[in-house]
C-alpha cells in the first residue's frame, strides 16, 4: 500500500489530517501567518492617523461603491485603495491579538519636524504605536532585535550583520554612500537601516516613489516591501483559518458537554 508523505499534502489535507487542537493551530500558525512584524514608514503613519480622526468622525466606515468612488476622486485610485486595505487591517488587529507593527526613531526624528495640528496628531499616532511596542514581552517575536529601534544611544549592533551589509558601523548602513544610496531620502535609508539591523523582515509602505520603486533592491538586501493591500491579501486566509478553527473548537465543546 502506498502512503502520501506528509510533505506531499496540501495544507487543507494535512489540517483535516490532524486532530489534536494544538497541532492544528501550529499548522495553522506555521503555514498562514504572514511574515511579522512589520515596520511602518512615516507614510504608512501619516494615512494611519487619517483613518484614526475619520474613525473618530464617523464611528465606523463603510465603504460602498459612493464611498470609494468619492475616495478616489480625491486621492486616486492607489491611495484610496491603500487607505481601505490600512484601515481594514487597523481594526481586525484591533479585535484580534494587537498590532504586529513597529516603529523606529527614523519615524519619531521625522514627525518632531512637523509643525502644528499635522504634526501633533502624527505624534499621537506614533506614541500610541510605540504604547503597543512597549508592552510587547521579550519572546513576542524571537530573533528581532527590538530594542534598536527606539534607542536614544549608540548600541551594538550584530557585527554578522554589518559584514553581510559590507560596512563596519551601523552608521555607514545609512549613510548616502552606504549599501542604501540608492534610496534617496536619509529618513527612508534610515527605517531600511532600523528594519535589516533589527531584523524585521518587511517594511509597510504606501510610498511608491522610493520604497516601493526599490523593493527588488531592498529584496536582495532580504527586506521585503509591502503595500497594505499585499499584506491584507496575507492575512485573509490566516483569520479565516483562525476562525474556522475557532468555531471548530466551540461544537466541539458544545457535542462533549451533550455527551
Amino acid at each position: 500500500m502506498i502512503t502520501q508523505n506528509s510533505s506531499t499534502l496540501s495544507f487543507a489535507q494535512r489540517l483535516a489530517k490532524e486532530v489534536d487542537p494544538i497541532s492544528r493551530m501550529s499548522l495553522i500558525e506555521e503555514v498562514l501567518r504572514p511574515q511579522e512584524p512589520q515596520i511602518l514608514d512615516t507614510c504608512v503613519l501619516q494615512n494611519l492617523d487619517w483613518i484614526d480622526r475619520k474613525l473618530e468622525a464617523e464611528g465606523s466606515v463603510i465603504w460602498d461603491d459612493a464611498a470609494v468612488a468619492d475616495l478616489e476622486r480625491k486621492y486616486g485610485v492607489d491611495l484610496a485603495n491603500d487607505l481601505i486595505d490600512l484601515g481594514i487591517l487597523y481594526k481586525e488587529f484591533e479585535n484580534r491579538n494587537g498590532y504586529p507593527w513597529l516603529v523606529c526613531k527614523a519615524a519619531v526624528e521625522e514627525a518632531s519636524l512637523l509643525c502644528g495640528s499635522k504634526g501633533d496628531r502624527l505624534r499621537d499616532m506614533l506614541q500610541f504605536l510605540i504604547g503597543h511596542q512597549d508592552d510587547w514581552s521579550n519572546d513576542a517575536y524571537p530573533g528581532i532585535a527590538q530594542g534598536l529601534l527606539l534607542a536614544s544611544k549608540p548600541v551594538r549592533v550584530s557585527p554578522l550583520i554589518l559584514e553581510a551589509l559590507g560596512v563596519k558601523s551601523a552608521e555607514e548602513v545609512h549613510s548616502a554612500a552606504g549599501p542604501l544610496a540608492f534610496l534617496p531620502d536619509l529618513g527612508d535609508r534610515m527605517v531600511a537601516a532600523h528594519a535589516m539591523l533589527s531584523n524585521i523582515p518587511v517594511v509597510l509602505t504606501t510610498d511608491r516613489n522610493t520604497f516601493w520603486k526599490h523593493r527588488e533592491s531592498l529584496d536582495d538586501m532580504g527586506l521585503q516591501v509591502m503595500r497594505p493591500g499585499e499584506l491584507l491579501g496575507l492575512y485573509l486566509p490566516y483569520w479565516e483559518a483562525i476562525d474556522v478553527e475557532f468555531k471548530r473548537r466551540c461544537e466541539t465543546n458544545t457535542e462533549g458537554e451533550h455527551d
